[in-house]
């Protein structure tokens, strides 16, 4: 694929972004490109790897550590591209004005030499789709023995609605992630009636490849429908279900619990003050899958980051030529595939179990008494 030959911003539009990645869909006439997107790092993704390793390094970890752990169906093929200055700045401009306000103060890296190319999920080619995208969250309630007695509320409510007290002083959305993670088609719909009032960065909406506003849902065909069928396809592929059991399982005792043996494993040598390599991730895998011997301090702090992973993922889920070849009773033509499967850093480890305890504090202090406190269940 020569993409030196399309190093032409009018040929790229904005897709959308997270905090770390911004994403461009080619609109332009060379069909070796049609149908790909171009992910690439905005200016406050940093990273102490040469860039075609670290980009190397995440291509392996998605496909062969995540995607070894949730299914490797899931994890889209990706190819590198070289990209140059005067192209990434072209980009940046031309995108400013499409771009969220609130995004805006953080620009494209314009340092990077490497682009990553990705199936376009959002536009798949000229057929009309409808492709939408959930950051699902945590999917359970942490049953830990490890859990203090002041902490109990953590084994009621979970971890994103306490979040909302930290983030919105508890006046941000009434979704609940254990909904969208459970069996029932009923608390999967409310899940979504949710999202789509209080959209935050958990629920995006595209349709031809552009952007919708989730609270304006009349410009998604058939929407009260779409959300049924979205449900439907969640139950059938049962993706949801496994990667709760991954999420749980892979963080067993519950950053309260494991933060002790990071903290001997870091002082005794086990775990290196460096990031795992790929070989560790591998390896981690490996042993977690077998669970021939009993789990070492520094695979458990590793299974903690991996779940950590899948906590953090965004999931597509694309349903090609919607709404007109949909047949009533039956699941139309769909994909999913997750993006955003980067490796979390080891070093980050005491930022999450303060993190975690910000959370719980906050939200006692806005509900001390557990008359008051929300009550979620799986």
């Amino acid at each position: 694929m020569a993409f030196e030959s399309s190093l032409d911003a009018s040929d790229w539009s904005y897709s959308g972004e997270g905090n770390l990645k911004i994403v461009f869909s080619y609109t332009g006439a060379d069909l070796k490109l049609t149908g790909w997107l171009l992910r690439l790092d905005k200016a406050n993704n940093q990273n102490s790897l040469p860039e075609q390793h670290k980009r190397h390094e995440n291509s392996i970890f998605s496909t062969h550590v995540i995607g070894s752990l949730i299914g490797s169906s899931y994890i889209l093929p990706q190819k590198f591209v070289p990209v140059t200055p005067a192209f990434l700045t072209q980009l940046d401009q031309h995108s400013l004005a499409v771009r969220p306000a609130h995004r805006t103060h953080v620009h494209i890296d314009l340092a990077q030499q490497i682009g990553v190319l990705m199936p376009n999920m959002l536009k798949p080619g000229d057929e009309p789709a409808v492709t939408v995208e959930l950051k699902p969250k945590w999917g359970y309630l942490p049953t830990s023995s490890h859990i203090c007695a002041a902490n109990e509320v953590k084994r009621r409510v979970c971890r994103y609605c306490m979040h909302q007290y930290l983030k919105h002083q508890g006046r941000g959305s009434d979704f609940c992630p254990l909904d969208m993670f459970s069996t029932s088609q009923d608390r999967i719909v409310r899940a979504l009636d949710c999202l789509v009032q209080s959209p935050q960065n958990n629920l995006r909406v595209f349709v031809d490849g552009k952007i919708i506003d989730p609270l304006d849902t009349c410009k998604v065909p058939q929407w009260s429908l779409l959300k049924d069928v979205l449900a439907q396809i969640l139950l059938h592929e049962q993706f949801l279900v496994k990667l709760k059991q991954l999420q749980k399982s892979l963080d067993s005792l519950d950053i309260e619990g494991l933060y002790p043996l990071y903290q001997q494993a870091v002082a005794s040598g086990e775990l290196a003050e460096s990031e795992p390599t790929i070989e560790d991730w591998l390896q981690a895998v490996k042993q977690f899958q077998s669970q021939t011997a009993p789990p070492t301090s520094k695979q458990l702090v590793l299974q903690f980051l991996l779940s950590t992973v899948l906590k953090d993922i965004s999931v597509l889920i694309m349903i090609k030529r919607w709404p007109d070849h949909y047949t009533p009773g039956q699941l139309p033509e769909y994909r999913i595939a997750i993006v955003d499967t980067e490796p979390k850093k080891l070093s980050k480890m005491p930022k999450y179990l303060e993190r975690y305890q910000s959370i719980v504090s906050t939200y006692l202090q806005h509900n001390p008494d557990s008359s008051s406190q929300k009550e979620c269940y799986e």
